[in-house]
């Protein structure tokens, strides 16, 4: 992606906008679940989905990202198979200059293909840091998923049927506006 090289100030409208968007939490729609360690459920939110949500909350001009470093950090064959490890450091940029970073992280187990094998972790690790720099923005970006309290909730509410984004759709049970 390209990084925004000018500031653009948002106007006094669309930043009262923007805060509101943040400040509520994702409705269940939006919300995965994989298996984790020990039995439990790890809570998470697609890379595509806020990517979107991102464009629907700063525009889609109003925001990019970038990669600030990635590093291979293994890469192992074993039994004909690669392992490969790779960290990136990803920035969250708006138009007006403010920006949040942060770390993620790709693996990719058993592929017969280094080459793809690199390629699937390089994507996972830059999918990661994207997801994890968003969520440094507020709630409707991901940051409402380490809120066990509200991961309970919402695992007893339904996701609501044929609702793509969260403006049109938003639950209005009061814990969400909380």
């Amino acid at each position: 992606m390209w990084l925004l090289h000018f500031q653009t100030e948002f106007t006094n409208e669309e930043h009262a906008a923007i805060q509101e968007a943040l400040r509520q939490k994702l409705g269940p729609e939006f919300i995965s679940q994989r298996p984790g360690g020990g039995g439990q459920k790890l809570a998470y939110v697609e890379g595509w989905k806020l990517v979107n949500l991102a464009n629907e909350i700063f525009g889609f001009n109003g925001w990019s990202h970038s990669i600030v470093n990635q590093t291979v950090d293994f890469v192992d064959l074993f039994n004909g198979k690669f392992y490969v490890g790779v960290s990136a450091i990803v920035r969250v940029q708006l138009k007006d200059g403010i920006y949040h970073e942060d770390i993620g992280y790709g693996v990719s187990e058993g592929m017969k293909s280094k080459a793809l094998s690199v390629e699937k972790a390089r994507k996972e690790a830059v999918t990661d840091g994207l997801k994890r720099a968003l969520k440094s923005f507020g709630n409707a970006l991901g940051n409402c998923l380490g809120d066990m309290n509200y991961l309970k909730f919402i695992a007893r509410t339904p996701a609501q049927v044929n609702c793509i984004y969260r403006h049109f759709c938003h639950l209005r049970n009061h814990y969400f506006n909380s």
